[in-house]
């Protein structure tokens, strides 16, 4: 090699480098454990699968009343100009959000859980523990379709399918409890003033009989007796007509899907739950491995001592 020219070093790796070799070699050392231990993660799983109850998902579908003057709607409004505020407190933007609440509320709960005696069947000392059992096994939801669905779980097909159905039923009878439509408040108002009508008409026909027909008061008595027959027929007819329209006006729940005993189960899914724990464990152990590697390697190297060192102060409390 002559004087002029000169050997250009070859770079070398950074120390801090990560080499794909090295992490192979980690992993085929420690190849036993970390197998062994997802192994035994897997088959734990499989046997807490097993162990677990087949849960059976009985779904209903239900249209809420679509008339402006349902019980929902007259509910809400009112409330008049606090319907906003109230509305929005509660979470409450539509007449389905109510219906979903009233589904939700400890009445139609309560309801079901004595109507089935759920009390015993879900082995609970208190009313409130079934109530829960029962509440944490249901799913009411309303969808951008306009359908309110009510999903029921249970170990038992029938039993979730008829619970199910009974919220709809319980709904029914509460609205029928509660219903406060504007027909039924004017079927209230003229049905009073029907009953005054009829006793003025009565009053009329009997003055009309005690005065003579050849005087002034006959004439009198006679147009009265027209007028209260007039206003008596008017009534009646306003009160048919507000009958007919409470009638009409009822919040009647039409039930489209029917909940069914459901033939395969829904919960739990068994396969998710052991390639879940089967995955958790191999990573789990895989760390596990690179930590054990470096604390092998601070003993003999005093640079991996001093980063280890370091890392422990890193995570140090400090006040």
């Amino acid at each position: 090699m002559s004087e002029n020219q000169t050997a250009v070093p070859q770079p070398t790796p950074p120390d801090d480098e990560i080499n794909l070799l090295d992490l192979l070699i980690v992993l085929a050392r420690h190849k036993k454990r970390i197998i062994g231990v997802t192994i035994a993660a897997a088959l734990l799983a499989v046997g807490y699968a097993l162990s677990l109850t087949n849960l059976y998902t009985a779904t209903t579908k239900i249209l809420p009343p679509q008339q402006s003057q349902s019980s929902a709607s007259a509910m809400l409004s009112q409330l008049g100009g606090l319907a906003g505020m109230a509305g929005s407190s509660l979470g409450i933007k539509n007449p389905n959000d109510l219906y979903v609440a009233m589904l939700k509320s400890r009445n139609i709960m309560e309801k079901i859980v004595k109507r089935f005696d759920l009390q015993k069947i879900y082995g609970q000392e208190t009313l409130n523990g079934a109530m829960g059992a029962l509440e944490g096994g249901t799913v009411v939801s309303s969808g951008k379709d306009g359908l309110i669905t009510v999903e029921v779980s249970d170990k038992d097909p029938q039993l979730a399918a008829n619970l199910a159905n009974a919220f709809v039923e319980e709904l029914n009878k509460l609205l029928q409890t509660y219903s406060l439509t504007d027909a039924s408040q004017k079927r209230t108002f003229f049905d009073q003033q029907l009953r005054q009508a009829k006793d003025k008409l009565t009053d009329a026909e009997l003055v009309l009989d005690k005065t003579p027909n050849t005087s002034l008061k006959y004439l009198d008595a006679l147009r009265n007796l027209k007028y209260q027959e007039a206003l008596w027929e008017i009534l009646v007819k306003q009160f048919e007509m507000a009958k007919m329209d409470e009638a009409k006006d009822f919040p009647l729940i039409q039930v489209l899907d029917k909940a069914t005993p459901p033939e395969k189960k829904s919960k739990p899914k068994r396969s998710t739950i052991v390639m879940l724990a089967t995955l958790v464990a191999f990573f789990l152990a895989v760390i596990w491995a690179f930590i054990s590697e470096a604390l092998a390697r601070s003993g003999s190297d005093p640079e991996q001592g001093a980063r280890l060192q370091e890392l422990r102060r890193a995570f140090r409390w400090r006040a």
